[in-house]
């Protein structure tokens, strides 16, 4: 069973949790950068600034409204600060965790301390060991093992950087993640984990000036079943959002899939649909049609021609 309700994560940014404005967004004072925030408390703080993070973390958490404006969540250093952070963070208005440096090893402990507290959680891949196909099966099989903790996973998110780090390289200005050495990697575990069920968010491109490549990178993303992409900085917010809105063509030919009065074989707008093998692709299209709308683009002439 796909989660496309998880499109709501839609661009998540990161920030570092001494950030100025984090206490007016998460207050509703200033509007919001992203359909959801992570208050980092990793590789977003050096490490002498940790200390004063938890403090700020912990006022944040204090003087928190019962309702928050944006789907909020915490990313410990480790396990042991993700303990203390769920601790702090059941029962308030912080939907869940991003599980650092996840590996199949330590998956169960992140489920069970996130499970105690009521939290979703968003393990996060990003050590050498996932270039071998075998340990993303077995970050599913654990996850098909424990349905229950399964469906309080937000998203399982890739951490692109940290996988290149493995390389000795870093991304570079002008290339997509996809014609790059992460290519592979990218299609390989998100099949992998997309078939299984299970939402993936793609990785994050950082060259924060280069809107252009982001618009190349992030229509790949969408067209591999991505259901959000990782951002550090506002700018990049509304390429992925419009990247993630639908055709008006798309809706249509989704539409006329779902209808319970399709025939089995059609053509609708040039394309063959088969409802049969079309569901599912349909009701991706339907999810984020109602998330992010219809991209501005003329509908096409309809046509629906039966046959065989």
């Amino acid at each position: 069973m796909h989660r496309f309700d998880a499109y709501s994560l839609g661009a998540t940014l990161y920030m570092p949790v001494l950030h100025p404005k984090v206490a007016n967004i998460l207050n509703g004072c200033v509007p919001a950068p992203a359909s959801s925030i992570v208050l980092c408390l990793e590789d977003a703080l050096a490490e002498r600034d940790v200390p004063d993070g938890l403090s700020r973390l912990v006022r944040l958490i204090s003087d928190l409204p019962n309702r928050l404006p944006v789907r909020a969540f915490l990313r410990p250093r480790d396990m042991n600060m993700g303990r203390d952070l769920c601790a702090r963070a059941a029962g308030t208005a912080i939907e869940g965790i991003v599980a650092p440096k996840v590996m199949p090893e330590t998956l169960p402990d992140w489920l069970e301390m996130t499970r105690d507290a009521n939290l979703s959680v968003m393990p996060t891949l990003e050590s050498a060991s996932f270039f071998d196909p075998g340990r993303i099966c077995a970050i599913r099989d654990i996850l098909d093992d424990h349905p229950n903790d399964a469906s309080r996973i937000a998203a399982i998110r890739l951490g692109g950087n940290d996988l290149l780090s493995a390389l000795a390289l870093r991304r570079a200005r002008g290339v997509t993640s996809w014609e790059g050495p992460l290519g592979w990697i990218l299609s390989m575990a998100s099949s992998i984990l997309i078939s299984a069920g299970y939402p993936v968010a793609a990785p994050v491109y950082d060259v924060i000036d280069d809107l252009e490549t982001l618009r190349r990178e992030v229509d790949r993303d969408v067209a591999a079943g991505f259901i959000s992409k990782t951002v550090i900085h506002p700018a990049q917010t509304p390429v992925i959002n419009e990247a993630f809105r639908v055709s008006s063509e798309d809706i249509e030919q989704a539409r006329a899939a779902l209808d319970s009065q399709a025939r089995a074989v059609f053509q609708f707008g040039g394309v063959m649909c088969e409802p049969a093998t079309h569901r599912a692709w349909a009701e991706r299209t339907m999810a984020r049609e109602e998330i992010f709308g219809v991209s501005e683009e003329e509908s096409p002439r309809e046509s629906k021609i039966a046959f065989g």
